[in-house]
């Protein structure tokens, strides 16, 4: 048995790092940075609008991983001080570059905003942070305070990047004879310590080789140190990328961007993408460090956490607030430089544009700037949120009123631990799901429900095709000339169809359908909040094309005036009604369903979110065996659309 195997994975490799830089920078540059949530002490979620993908989370995790993830996202509080900051100054910049510095544990993303460049730094050796550096690469922010060679890093201080040491891709012959020559260690701690490799890709370079790991790294005579220098070429300047998790005995060990020699034989499972692998890996790493818990233990700890947190962040605020009026005057004078700036004409971003590019003692002071007048300062090494638009006293007071929210918070989550841990003492029970409705009987399945479908709320049937066979069902028997149809200009959207029976059909029907169109085409997973379709007459819609052209399955040619339907809002509901599951516009498919959700645009892939949606619906019916029979999990998942998505709060 190989000894390493004996140690599972606990951090990325810098040909991790390479790798997923390699990764990013195909799938999110030239992309643009959402917001950023901070899930943990050390683990930060920022959304990106991929070029090709739409809206993706990349989860950061100091010390450890950088992925993207399809992991659930923490919901929106109140981010910490971090986050904030990265929103104030990435959010809806471009993503310019991604970078691994020095083929170290270090990821670097570049994100321009306005033409002023920002800097995200990700440490993943131990002992890692986050920071976030301005154009001149000093420090805006960090995720957490740092010593490094007994200086304090602190904002408005540079970055001072971890001394490297020689790179295993281009260490000369000589070098690496000389570094192995004066190490006084075995070979294989010679070069996990020496050549900035862990002690997994030390191994494989001894078993390229050919040489015994635990030789002396002195008494190697030339050969063996052409043969070192030969593997260490072989290793790490291999671009092949066939990500995989190494499994031994049915656990996870490692997680690779390609395979080793090392681990031949053991099982492999792969993936398309890197980052699929490291998301599946880590994620099974947490579960089997977690302990078996109960349920309700498992609820009062979260609710314990959280009520500290609340008081932890209410002290928080209370002391910033206490130190804007320790600070008065200083405060006071930044102020009155913005109004004195803004009784001059300036605005907000143009003061902004003079501050950072001055050199004046304000620039250092003044760490951010928008255009409503919020801005963080950096006073006396602690950073402060003001409004220029405010006075001293109304600043202080926006503090105390966060740390009143955070006390009001703290008391609900208060309330609901009594509950929970009257639950766990048997004090209380559960309330039991409602008996099914009488009107849920079993049925015989209509010909329209092997597509999508709905009843508008005027009692016209819309039909919608699930893919390009169905398009062409819906068009070859179901589309007459007397029906209307819709679609979009963009591709991978239904033939949605309007069956008018010959009658006058109403424009709140007209806008359902609109809805239906745009919700279940591709523009779903596009990160927007509306988008346009257009609608034909039946005969409009032909199967013929232009003379040199071909359509694909699926394809129709649109020839006729259309009429547009702009910025027509994303949603739809799921619901069941009259003993079945239907889906569709929420003013169509809400009234009269028992129950039903409001589905929108989100985080969860299509399995995630069916799971969800049916236990949510059988905490209201009674009869599983009749759900599951009509609103199974893999029933729900024909009704979602295309992308992520998630339950609409209501």
């Amino acid at each position: 048995m190989i000894q390493i195997l004996l140690f599972m994975k606990k951090a990325m490799s810098n040909v991790d790092v390479a790798a997923i830089a390699r990764e990013l920078r195909d799938r999110i540059s030239g992309g643009f940075m959402g917001k950023a949530y901070q899930q943990s002490s050390d683990r930060i979620w920022l959304t990106v609008q991929s070029p090709a993908e739409g809206r993706l989370d990349l989860l950061l995790e100091a010390a450890k991983r950088v992925h993207i993830t399809r992991a659930e996202r923490p919901p929106s509080k109140t981010p910490p001080q971090f986050p904030t900051m990265l929103r104030s100054h990435l959010s809806g910049g471009r993503i310019v570059d991604i970078r691994q510095h020095q083929f170290d544990r270090l990821l670097e993303i570049k994100v321009e905003r306005s033409g002023v460049p920002r800097y995200l730094i990700i440490e993943l050796f131990p002992k890692g942070s986050m920071i976030l550096l301005d154009e001149s690469r000093n420090i805006l922010s960090m995720l957490r305070k740092m010593l490094y060679r007994g200086s304090k890093m602190a904002a408005g201080e540079p970055y001072l990047y971890h001394p490297g040491q020689p790179d295993p891709r281009s260490i000369s012959r000589e070098e690496l004879a000389l570094w192995l020559a004066s190490s006084g260690q075995d070979l294989v701690r010679s070069l996990a310590r020496g050549l900035n490799m862990g002690g997994t890709y030390a191994e494989e370079v001894c078993l390229v080789a050919g040489i015994d790991k635990n030789k002396e790294a002195i008494d190697l005579d030339s050969e063996e140190i052409d043969r070192v220098h030969q593997s260490l070429r072989d290793v790490f300047l291999n671009d092949t990328l066939d990500p995989h998790i190494v499994i031994e005995d049915g656990s996870p060990v490692d997680v690779l961007p390609r395979p080793l020699k090392l681990y031949s034989g053991l099982e492999q499972k792969r993936f398309p993408t890197f980052s699929e692998a490291l998301d599946a890996f880590f994620i099974r790493l947490e579960e089997e460090k977690a302990p078996k818990q109960d349920p309700l233990e498992r609820r009062i700890e979260l609710q314990r956490k959280a009520i500290e947190e609340f008081q932890i962040q209410e002290a928080e605020l209370v002391r910033k607030g206490e130190l804007v009026y320790q600070l008065y005057g200083r405060v006071e004078q930044i102020l009155s430089l913005m109004n004195d700036a803004q009784a001059r004409g300036f605005s907000y971003n143009q003061i902004w544009e003079r501050i950072s590019s001055s050199g004046l003692p304000q620039a250092k002071t003044i760490l951010s700037l928008d255009g409503r007048g919020e801005m963080h300062v950096l006073l006396d090494e602690e950073e402060l949120e003001l409004n220029a638009a405010l006075t001293v006293p109304q600043n202080a007071q926006r503090y105390y009123e966060r740390a009143k929210e955070m006390l009001r918070k703290a008391k609900g989550a208060q309330s609901a631990l009594a509950i929970t841990e009257e639950l766990k003492a048997g004090k209380a029970a559960p309330k039991k799901a409602r008996a099914a409705p009488s009107y849920y009987r079993r049925r015989k399945p209509k010909w329209y429900e092997r597509f999508r479908w709905f009843y508008s709320s005027d009692g016209f049937l819309i039909l919608g095709g699930r893919d390009a066979d169905s398009n062409e069902e819906i068009y070859a028997k179901y589309l007459e000339k007397r029906d209307l149809a819709m679609h979009t200009d963009a591709p991978g959207a239904p033939l949605t169809v309007i069956k008018t029976e010959g009658k006058e059909v109403p424009e709140s029907t007209l806008q359902e359908a609109a809805v239906f169109s745009v919700s279940y085409s591709s523009l779903w997973k596009g990160g927007l909040a509306a988008a346009d379709c257009y609608l034909v007459k039946g005969g409009q819609v032909s199967k013929t094309p232009e003379p040199g052209e071909f359509l694909k399955k699926g394809s129709f040619v649109i020839r006729g005036e259309r009429r547009y339907f702009r910025d027509v809002p994303f949603g739809i509901a799921l619901g069941i009604r009259d003993g079945a599951l239907i889906g569709g516009p929420v003013s169509a498919i809400k009234p009269g369903s028992d129950p039903a959700v409001e589905i929108e645009p989100g985080e969860l892939n299509a399995d995630d979110l069916a799971k969800r949606i049916y236990r949510q619906f059988s905490e209201r019916v009674g009869d599983r065996a009749f759900l599951k029979s009509i609103a199974s999990v893999d029933q729900i998942v024909q009704f979602l659309p295309p992308g992520n998505s998630r339950i609409k709060a209501t």
